[in-house]
C-alpha cells in the first residue's frame, strides 16, 4: 500500500481538531465583540456616551480581540490568516482612528444648534494623515512596499501628483490659513467675492455659504482666502443700512429731516440704539436727496428693515404735505380736469361713525392710501386666527362674518369689519366670506395712525367699540372679564399712542 494512504486518513483527525479549535476561538470572539457593540449601543441611546466615544471603544476591543485570536490560534492556522488578520487590523484601526477623532474634537469644539459638532478641516485632515501612514503600513506589511522610496524615486510621479492636485492643494492650505485667522465662524454673514451669504461649514476644501435665497453656494478655500472678503456679523452684531429719499426742492431740510427721523423710529426692524440719523446727501437739479441712516441686527433683516423704512417714510411725508418730486422730463400736454384723480370710496367713509368730523381734504388722504379690493362669491376675505393690520370698508355688496361654521352676522355697503386687528393688533377673531360680488376699500394701520394723530378725539369712538365688543361677548358667550374693554384699549394705546 503506499504511503500516501496510509498518511491521509491519519492526517484527517488533526485537521478537524484544527478546525474545531479555531472555530470556537473565532466564534467566541465574534460573540464576545458584538455583546460589547450591544453594551455600547445602549449606553449611547441612555446618554452615557457620545457615538464618537462608543465606536472609538469597540473597534479597540476589536483590535484587543483580534490580536489575542492570533496569539490563541494554532501556528500554523495563524500563518495561513496572516493576510486576513492584517487587513482586518487595518479597518479597526481606521474606524477607531476616525472615532477618536470624532470624540477629541467633540470635546474640544462647541457643539452646533443641532447638537451634533460639526466637521471641521483640521478632523478631515487628521484622518486623512492616518489613512496615509495605514495605507503605507499596509503595503509594506502586505506587498513589502516602501512608499516613502516609491515617491522618491519616481520624480515623474510625484511631478504628475503635484501638478494634478495644486488646486487641491492650494485649497487644503487656505483651509487651514483660514482656520487659524479666523476671519469668520459658523453662523457669520459674509460676502466673497459677489456670493452674500451665512456660513454653515468649512471644511478641508470649500467654504459653504447659505445665501438669502436658500440656495447652498461651495466657494472653494482658495478663491475665498484670494478675494475680498466682508463680514458682516463683526465687529458688531448690528448692521448700518443707508437709504437715499428724494424731495422736493422747495420743501425745507428741517422739515424733511424731521419726518424722516420720525419715520425712523416707528420703523420695524430699526435698533434705537445705535440712534438712527437723516442727512442732506446731495443737491441735485431737480430734487433734493437726503440719507437715511440707521441700524439693524442682522444681515438678514435688512430687506424687512428697508420695505418698513421706505414704507413709513412715504406716509410720513404724505401727513406732512412733502411730495415725492416727480422725474424732471415728465410732459403735462393738458390741464387735468378738477375731479381727475380723485379716489374711490369717499362716499363710504364719510357714513363711518368712527370716522365722523373728518373734513373732505382728509378723507381724500384717507382715501388715497387705501386700496380698492374686489371679492367674488364664497370667497375667504379675512380667516379666524391670522395676524392682520388692516380693516375694510364694504363699498357695495354683502359679506357674512362665521364664527366656527356659524354665520353670526352680515354686514352690507357702508359698514366695516377687521377693525379688532388693526386697532388691537390681536388675531382675527372670525372668518369672512363675500356672499356676492364685493367691492371694499382697505385701510392699513398706518394711514388710520396718520387720521388719529389730526383727531385725537377718535380715541373715545374706540374707547365705546371695545366696550360694545365686550359687552356683546358676555352676552353671546360664557361671562367674559369685567376689564376685556380696558385689556383691548390698553392694546391699541400701545400701537398708536
Amino acid at each position: 500500500m503506499p504511503a500516501s494512504a496510509v498518511s491521509l486518513p491519519a492526517s484527517l483527525p488533526e485537521l478537524g481538531r484544527v478546525t474545531i479549535g479555531v472555530g470556537w476561538r473565532l466564534g467566541a470572539a465574534v460573540a464576545v465583540f458584538l455583546l460589547v457593540t450591544a453594551l455600547l449601543r445602549w449606553l449611547w441611546r441612555r446618554g452615557v456616551i457620545s457615538r464618537p466615544l462608543g465606536g472609538l471603544v469597540k473597534w479597540l476591543c476589536g483590535l484587543a480581540l483580534l490580536w489575542g485570536l492570533s496569539w490563541l490560534l494554532p501556528p500554523n492556522a495563524a500563518d495561513s490568516g496572516e493576510t486576513a488578520m492584517t487587513l482586518a487590523a487595518l479597518a479597526m484601526l481606521w474606524l477607531a482612528g476616525c472615532n477618536g477623532v470624532d470624540f477629541v474634537y467633540a470635546q474640544l469644539a462647541p457643539a452646533r444648534g443641532s447638537g451634533r459638532p460639526g466637521r471641521h478641516i483640521l478632523q478631515d485632515l487628521l484622518k486623512f494623515c492616518i489613512l496615509a501612514v495605514l495605507v503605507g503600513w499596509g503595503l509594506r506589511q502586505l506587498l513589502d512596499i516602501q512608499l516613502g522610496s516609491l515617491l522618491t524615486s519616481s520624480a515623474i510621479l510625484t511631478a504628475v501628483v503635484g501638478l494634478s492636485m495644486q488646486d487641491t492643494i492650494g485649497s487644503l492650505f487656505s483651509g487651514l490659513l483660514l482656520q487659524m485667522e479666523k476671519p469668520f465662524v459658523e453662523g457669520d454673514w459674509i460676502k466673497a467675492g459677489d456670493i452674500e451669504g451665512r456660513v454653515t461649514e468649512v471644511t478641508w476644501r470649500y467654504t459653504k455659504v447659505v445665501t438669502l435665497e436658500a440656495n447652498e453656494v461651495l466657494l472653494p478655500n482658495n478663491a475665498v482666502a484670494k478675494d475680498r472678503l466682508v463680514n458682516y456679523s463683526r465687529p458688531e452684531k448690528y448692521l448700518r443700512q443707508i437709504l437715499h429719499v428724494p424731495a422736493p426742492l422747495d420743501a425745507p431740510p428741517v422739515k424733511v429731516k424731521s419726518a424722516i427721523q420720525t419715520a425712523l423710529s416707528r420703523a420695524e426692524g430699526v435698533v434705537a440704539n445705535p440712534s438712527p440719523v437723516a442727512r442732506l446727501y446731495s443737491i441735485e437739479s431737480d430734487r433734493l436727496v437726503y440719507s437715511a441712516i440707521y441700524y439693524i441686527r442682522a444681515f438678514n433683516g435688512r430687506l424687512a428693515a428697508a420695505d418698513a423704512v421706505l414704507s413709513t417714510v412715504w406716509y410720513e411725508f404724505l401727513e406732512r404735505g412733502i411730495e415725492i418730486p416727480a422725474p424732471a422730463r415728465r410732459v403735462i400736454m393738458d390741464a387735468p380736469a378738477p375731479d381727475r384723480g380723485r379716489p374711490e370710496g369717499l362716499a363710504a367713509l364719510s357714513e363711518v361713525e368712527l370716522l365722523a368730523g373728518l373734513t373732505d381734504a382728509e378723507m381724500e388722504m384717507l382715501a388715497r392710501v387705501s386700496v380698492i379690493r374686489q371679492f367674488v362669491p364664497g370667497q375667504t376675505i379675512v380667516a379666524r386666527g391670522e395676524q392682520g393690520t388692516t380693516m375694510c370698508f364694504i363699498l357695495s355688496g354683502l359679506v357674512a362674518v362665521v364664527i366656527d361654521g356659524k354665520e353670526v352676522a352680515r354686514l352690507a355697503a357702508g359698514q366695516i369689519f377687521g377693525e379688532m386687528a388693526l386697532l388691537t393688533g390681536e388675531p382675527r377673531q372670525a372668518d369672512v366670506r363675500a356672499v356676492e360680488a364685493t367691492r371694499g376699500l382697505e385701510v392699513d394701520r398706518e394711514g388710520f395712525r396718520m387720521v388719529l394723530s389730526r383727531h385725537p378725539e377718535i380715541i373715545d369712538r374706540v374707547r365705546e367699540i371695545f366696550t360694545a365688543r365686550a359687552a356683546a361677548n358676555r352676552s353671546a358667550r360664557a361671562p367674559g372679564t369685567p376689564d376685556e374693554a380696558t385689556t383691548l384699549f390698553a392694546r391699541f394705546c400701545k400701537l398708536f399712542l
